[in-house]
């Protein structure tokens, strides 16, 4: 049976059920004195609140410039999970995506767990999807609790009750002490809520507005929107064979993240976040009745990216090691590639990172699920967000594959539901070596901002808009 989705967008475009609410930062961002509000009050919020990053390090750059906004003096740009990271930053000289604005799923990272996951990594340069990948090994390890079974489609069968529940609980112990008293719980992530839906993707999610600064590095203040998707329609059923390896008193954690490829920077958070949760796990003695701490195994895998066979490749070498969950990939293509093979062989599979609407359809016997939401919200709230910044002509540069069209097609529905134009819509190759010519479609398209959909190749791109004139900075 396939799923049958439909998502609504945000009030500012003239739609509905996607409500945007301001939920503060750090420091220097203000709270919303309103619940909920509209995409285009949660934009003016983002915008007048000097948005940055708390998935990174911050810039010490902004820091010493104090509470003022960062400003780009050439043509705005805007970028997405997909790009928005110090690792950019780094391989751009300075200055050049000063006052660039990106947006990230998720909700603001704690100090004490960024030190945590330095702990785990003392290298990591940025926190992105660190906090999805830690969730995803312990809603796993939890529904495995709640069912006494760590059979994937066992487990799948609790996704939605444990992130539901009455009773909240926010660390793993305190959620094992709750399923031990017969409690109902509701896991708060280090994420944020999460709040499954049958098909597998969050219902509750919070969009970070990030901002570089001078140096190319993400600033150290940010404005955070919460949104809710209200999905409507029917589930795939969960009607997967047992792994090989079930409930064999070991629990084995594959990752299928990227140690290669063009989210290869995406990598070092997403593994952090998965080792610092088997580590917790371990030091609450394993999971009852299903392993002991010693008991609990990671298997690390490459996802690589599309252009090459090492995803395919890993999830060859990580089936026969039999595991119960595999957390990944980063990419939706990636997952997309693969996810016929890891949920016909009966494995749950959850993604940290994976966006593509694409995923809420796929066939997958009911084991697929993300701790990141769907490109329906990050979409509608981009769009609202250039919208609200007084740019309604926009260009749109994508890479071709799933993660690119959802997240292109969502922003430009935001865009001209909202009362902008989209100039021009230029879909790349992210594996060409001269991306002159998509440029040079932009740049005929007289936009006034650009939203560039992109992943490690974004900054040959950005050198290009600079090249031809249309950078966000005339320094750069």
């Amino acid at each position: 049976m396939k799923r049958t989705t439909v998502f609504k967008s945000a009030a500012v475009l003239g739609v509905a059920s996607l409500a945007l609410a301001a939920c503060g930062g750090s420091s220097s961002s203000s709270e919303s004195s309103s619940s909920a509000a509209p995409a285009s009050s949660a934009a003016a919020a983002a915008s007048s609140a000097a948005p940055a990053s708390s998935a990174a390090p911050a810039s010490s750059a902004a820091a010493a410039s104090g509470s003022a906004a960062p400003v780009s003096t050439g043509t705005p740009l805007y970028l997405v999970d997909g790009n928005t990271g110090n690792a950019l930053g780094d391989k751009l000289p300075a200055g050049t995506l000063n006052g660039v604005k990106g947006t990230i799923p998720g909700a603001e990272t704690s100090a004490d767990f960024k030190a945590a996951m330095l702990e785990v990594d003392p290298n990591l340069k940025d926190f992105s999807y660190g906090p999805e990948s830690y969730d995803a090994v312990m809603v796993a390890a939890l529904a495995a609790a709640q069912a006494k079974s760590d059979a994937g489609v066992d487990m799948a069968k609790q996704m939605v009750a444990i992130t539901n529940g009455a009773d909240n609980c926010a660390s793993y112990k305190e959620c094992l002490d709750a399923i031990a008293a017969g409690k109902k719980i509701h896991y708060n992530g280090k994420s944020g809520n999460i709040n499954f839906w049958d098909a597998g993707d969050p219902t509750t999610a919070t969009i970070g507005v990030y901002q570089f600064g001078p140096d190319n590095h993400l600033v150290s203040n940010v404005q955070f929107q919460k949104g809710e998707i209200k999905p409507e329609g029917t589930a795939n059923p969960i009607d997967g064979v047992k792994q090989k390896g079930a409930n064999d008193g070991t629990f084995t954690v594959g990752t299928f993240l990227p140690v290669t490829g063009s989210l290869a920077f995406l990598g070092p958070p997403e593994v952090a976040g998965v080792k610092l949760a088997i580590k917790e796990i371990k030091e609450a003695g394993g999971i009852p009745g299903i392993a002991t701490a010693d008991k609990v195994v990671l298997q690390e895998g490459d996802s690589g990216d599309t252009s090459t066979q090492t995803g395919p490749q890993t999830i060859k070498r990580l089936l026969p090691l039999n595991p119960d969950v595999i957390v990944g990939a980063a990419s939706s293509s990636s997952t997309l590639a693969v996810l016929d093979q890891v949920t016909n062989a009966g494995v749950l599979m959850i993604s940290p990172a994976n966006t593509s609407p694409a995923l809420t359809t796929a066939p997958d016997h009911g084991l697929y699920w993300r701790t990141a939401p769907s490109d329906v919200l990050q979409g509608a709230f981009l769009g609202s967000l250039v919208l609200q910044d007084g740019y309604t002509k926009v260009a749109i540069m994508q890479l071709q594959d799933s993660y690119g069209d959802g997240l292109a097609a969502n922003v430009e529905k935001a865009i001209t539901e909202g009362g902008g134009e989209v100039a021009a819509k230029v879909v790349y190759d992210p594996k060409a070596t001269d991306f002159s010519a998509d440029v040079a479609k932009i740049k005929a398209a007289g936009a006034e901002a650009i939203v560039l959909i992109g992943f490690d190749e974004s900054a040959q791109i950005i050198q290009e808009l600079v090249k031809q004139g249309i950078g966000p900075n005339s320094a750069g």
